[in-house]
């Protein structure tokens, strides 16, 4: 393959990073993007895009965008190398949608391309461009593999071709990437063998011994007399449940980030935990108006950022984090959540980081074996996966156009039905809901019944004492009891910041 240079330029993959290619399937593609929309100028002749188009196709493609699945390894086991072949125009899509469309019909034409699994024998992305919205705006998708970049990356790489000002003397477009200082190849093996595999030896033996000291915590919380994070599946309620399917919906609120962060001071919170107790409050509601009740409190599989860095790969684990107690005021599911993303925080930094990778790699492991053997009755890892990988402060630009909306794309992960990623842009919190459409056909009702959850959630912190997070229960207590309640199954009525640092 001409252009593709494979000395010493194998990038660096994670643990993280090889399982999403790995646990890809057709009804789990392992897509992630952003969607953003453009104020656009009204043109003589032509689209609105075909400019913006242009300029874009004047920008090289950069790293991680101009890696590509490798040829000739070992069958099955995923590889970057670098291709400096790659030819951006045959990567970009023009769509038409009819004049005047809103943002629904543009949501459920980005939900059509997400949910195809990217040519792995082609560059690892893909940009569509959208016109015929209202007001000459103009639709921008990119989307990629969650096996080069994870949601810090991507921040970084939107962080990259934004500006403050209308200012075009430079054309930007996503591919450009991250410097390639920020995206290291793997260092030259200068050691000698013996050395490395002493390194390895004792690198193997850390991790081993962090994952039994995580299992011993695990097994103390159970039995209700230590602390620690909740066992996965042991506990998440047997709501949400679908089998897997290719087709999406895609719905969309906004969150005011002045009062969230008045919530969250009142409540002596976090941001995060502000945002966990209003989807908590809202899939409740949720839950409740299609007859769905549980006894046990949702559990949401969480991304957790294990260091920062300027690269792109995946430096995160994904654990789970019981909610607010079922039937529990706003703000004693407020106090629940406290308490429970404390544990996890203690838990990161008392476990070293590989041993954190294997235990999420392992567990979700687990959820995409019982999902690919139809065993849909075993319990389930968690009933969302909820994210908030930051955001943009104030105003942007993209090539000289004012950005009106910029949302992430997600993954729906196996054995599950529901990705719900926050984001913030100037002055409010932006929540997009990515759900199948078997399990959650009426998205946009929950991101609704969101906006409703914020001020319910406020009114019930002005009658309490500001002090959810100082009095939040002992949670492996709280748990332990639940559990040796029996609950019983639930029945259906009918058929800026980051996470968690």
């Amino acid at each position: 393959m001409r252009g593709v240079r494979y000395a010493n330029a194998m990038p660096r993959m994670s643990p993280m990073d090889r399982a999403f290619f790995l646990l890809e399937t057709e009804q789990r593609p392992m897509n992630v993007g952003v969607l953003i929309v453009l104020k656009g100028r009204r043109t003589a002749r032509g689209r609105p895009g075909d400019d913006l188009v242009r300029r874009m196709l004047r920008c090289p493609v950069g790293p991680p965008f101009n890696q590509r699945l490798a040829e000739n390894v070992v069958a099955g086991w995923p590889v970057l190398m670098e291709d400096d072949s790659i030819n951006p125009a045959e990567q970009v899509f023009r769509h038409d949608l009819p004049d005047g469309s809103d943002a629904q019909a543009l949501f459920d034409r980005v939900c059509t391309l997400h949910a195809k699994r990217l040519d792995r024998c082609r560059p690892l992305w893909e940009v569509h461009v959208f016109d015929g919205l209202a007001r000459n705006r103009v639709g921008l998708y990119f989307k990629t593999h969650h096996g080069l970049i994870d949601g810090i990356g991507f921040i970084n790489v939107i962080l990259n071709i934004v500006t403050r000002t209308t200012s075009t003397r430079s054309p930007q477009a996503f591919w450009r990437g991250l410097p390639r200082a920020a995206h290291a190849a793997e260092p030259s093996r200068k050691d000698s063998l013996a050395t490395g595999l002493l390194q390895t030896g004792l690198a193997a033996g850390r991790t081993a011994g962090d994952l039994v000291k995580l299992m011993w915590h695990l097994g103390r919380r159970d039995l209700g007399i230590g602390r620690g994070m909740a066992t996965p599946f042991v506990a998440t309620p047997d709501v949400l449940k679908a089998a897997p399917s290719p087709n999406r919906v895609m719905a969309h609120c906004s969150l005011p980030l002045a009062r969230v962060r008045a919530v969250a001071k009142r409540g002596n919170a976090k941001i995060n935990d502000v945002l966990l107790a209003v989807l908590d409050i809202a899939l409740n509601h949720y839950l409740a108006d299609h007859g769905l009740h549980t006894q046990r409190p949702l559990v949401a599989d969480m991304p957790v950022a294990l260091h920062d860095g300027p690269g792109a790969g995946n430096r995160i684990t994904i654990l789970q984090v019981p909610m607010g107690r079922p039937g529990g005021t706003p703000a004693e599911r407020l106090a629940d959540i406290v308490a429970e993303t404390r544990l996890v925080k203690e838990e990161v930094k008392s476990i070293g980081a590989d041993a954190l990778f294997m235990y999420s790699i392992f567990e979700h492991a687990v959820a995409s074996a019982i999902e690919s053997l139809n065993l849909g009755e075993l319990p389930m890892l968690a009933n969302a996966v909820i994210s908030n990988p930051a955001g943009l402060e104030g105003k942007v630009y993209f090539n000289g156009l004012p950005v009106e909306l910029a949302l992430p794309v997600s993954v729906v992960a196996h054995h599950q039905v529901l990705n719900i990623t926050i984001s913030n842009y100037d002055d409010e919190l932006h929540v997009t809901f990515i759900a199948l459409r078997e399990a959650v056909p009426d998205v946009q009702r929950l991101a609704d019944a969101t906006m409703h959850a914020l001020v319910e959630l406020q009114r019930s912190l002005t009658q309490r004492p500001a002090t959810a997070g100082k009095n939040a229960p002992a949670v492996g207590k709280r748990a332990a009891t639940k559990r040796r309640q029996s609950p019983a199954k639930a029945t259906r009525a009918s058929t800026a910041t980051r996470n968690l640092h």
